[in-house]
């Protein structure tokens, strides 16, 4: 299946290079392959070579394998998710770190806080480790949506860290985190963090349809 986002392409899906089938909506396809076939799953922008991604599978007897196309032309990426249903009351982001080269790191740690509302706070929840700059990251960000009473828009923060020191990365501007927030409702979400005009923090969240 291909994730509809905004500009998400049509698909042609061939294995071996055989077309098995088309991706036009958001609806799955589905194929029968011959058992204890290797081969190569590729999905292509519909009727071009223009490859999106591709996954060597193992083709077992009497097994379904699924899988999720996430094409984002925007960011220039594409990759494989497992989606699951969005739980009530959760934020689940798939984080995408797109640094300028005004950061000279390959990969960074990110460390996640959140703004207690009552007083003010920052309080520490995890050091997210080995996120590579251009890429998504391999696992699912899963965040409550409420952590303060009447809240209904829980503010998270990261900052860049350098793996080597442990210190927070310096940066042109002020403003040194990514912000996770203005999130009115819960679902599955991509966080594009990356750095603008004067060295800002900007976080574009794309909702998952």
């Amino acid at each position: 299946m291909a994730v509809q986002l905004a500009g998400t392409p049509k698909m042609d899906v061939k294995f071996e290079g055989k077309l098995l089938d088309s991706l036009t909506d958001k609806l799955g396809k589905t194929a029968i392959l011959k058992a204890g076939m290797p081969g190569k799953l590729a999905f292509y922008k519909a009727g071009t070579d223009s490859l999106i991604i591709d996954t060597l599978v193992n083709v077992q007897p009497n097994t379904t394998q699924t899988f999720n196309v996430l094409a984002v032309p925007s960011l220039g990426s594409s990759t494989f998710i497992d989606m699951k249903p969005a739980v009530k009351d959760t934020l689940a982001f798939m984080l995408y770190l797109n640094l300028s080269s005004a950061y000279k790191y390959n990969t960074v740690d990110l460390q996640l806080q959140y703004l207690k509302r009552s007083n003010n706070t920052i309080t520490d929840i995890a050091t997210i480790k080995n996120v590579k700059n251009k890429a998504f990251f391999s696992e699912i960000l899963i965040l409550p949506q409420k952590l303060n009473t009447g809240s209904v828009q829980t503010q998270y923060w990261l900052t860049l860290i350098d793996p080597a020191t442990g210190k927070p990365i310096a940066i042109p501007n002020a403003n040194n985190r990514f912000v996770l927030s203005n999130v009115p409702t819960y679902g599955n979400f991509i966080a594009n963090i990356y750095d603008g005009d004067g060295g800002t923090m900007i976080t574009q969240t794309i909702k998952l349809q």
